[in-house]
């Protein structure tokens, strides 16, 4: 007969928290579950919540990392094998930032993906969340393209800029843990205000991580303004400016429509969102997938162990 387990609201978030991380097969420390529990709840009270979970077989603990019961213990040698990963990329992902904030109309980066998350291995690419001068997304986005298409395929994974928003509009309507995630876990490389700005103008993700603090400016660096960079910032004020990034924006919106013309509206808007003060280039609808398997783990979990979750 299956044991049929009672559980607090508390260990329902730990096990959903747990399952968000199995999806990248990515055990967590205690002060990770802690900050990732949608919930205000103090040390002691998590601590004595994973200790019930432990007894009831639900969840281990192994070298100092919580995991489900169901996880395989090899993830975590592949956490630290990442983790060390992510440290000796760090200092390279923070090179390329201030490459990046020298083309024209960037006006911050931040480090967004696993590597935010302090996880990168040789399958992995450095991914960035752009932030672009009002107005002038567009243009920024097809300079960077054109240079992007000159490099060799090793060098393309050190430039994936996949998320771009324009500092007229810093509001990302998705609204969902997957995004909540991401904020939370931002990374400022460049321009530590306008960082602030993006978590402000976005605070609902909060709600999901009450015990995550935003990050202090320690390595951010001002956005650099190079003599190329100054030029076609000029050459491209005013008028002729927005005219030409409109004309990006249709050029653009139409070649990904006709590109993926068997993808639903709802579903081009969220992998190929294309509007005037956001850019979002996700071919392989990452977020989808992400959730999809997410929900999957859940009830999987919940079905096993006969919870609800």
């Amino acid at each position: 007969m299956i044991q049929t387990f009672t559980i607090s609201l508390n260990q329902k978030h730990v096990l959903k928290t747990l399952l968000y991380f199995d999806v990248f097969n990515y055990p967590l420390k205690f002060t990770e579950v802690l900050e990732n529990m949608p919930v205000a709840i103090s040390e002691e009270d998590l601590k004595n919540e994973l200790q019930c979970l432990i007894e009831e077989d639900l969840i281990k603990e192994v070298q100092g990392f919580y995991l489900l019961s169901t996880s395989s213990a090899d993830s975590i040698a592949r956490r630290l094998k990442g983790n060390n990963e992510a440290l000796e990329t760090m200092t390279r992902a923070y090179s390329y930032s201030k490459k990046i904030a020298s083309f024209p109309f960037i006006s911050g980066v931040c480090i967004s993906g696993g590597l935010s998350k302090n996880y990168y291995d040789e399958h992995s690419d450095i991914d960035y969340f752009v932030i672009t001068k009002a107005n002038r997304l567009w243009l920024c986005r097809t300079l960077f393209v054109l240079y992007y298409k000159t490099l060799s395929e090793k060098e393309k994974n050190n430039y994936c800029l996949n998320y771009y928003i324009s500092e007229a509009d810093l509001l990302i309507p998705d609204k969902n843990d997957f995004v909540a995630t991401e904020l939370a876990y931002l990374l400022p490389t460049v321009n530590y205000p306008v960082y602030k700005r993006i978590l402000k103008e976005n605070n609902w993700y909060k709600t999901k991580f009450l015990n995550k603090g935003e990050l202090p400016d320690l390595n951010c660096i001002e956005a650099p303004v190079p003599w190329f960079k100054k030029i076609v910032e000029f050459v491209f004020e005013g008028k002729f400016g927005n005219w030409v990034d409109n004309q990006l924006l249709y050029i653009t919106l139409k070649h990904w429509q006709k590109k993926y013309p068997e993808l639903s509206r709802e579903d081009f808007d969220l992998q190929f969102r294309s509007r005037k003060h956001v850019c979002k280039y996700h071919s392989k609808g990452h977020q989808n997938k992400v959730l999809t398997l997410w929900d999957e783990k859940i009830k999987n979990f919940a079905n096993q162990f006969q919870i609800e979750l």
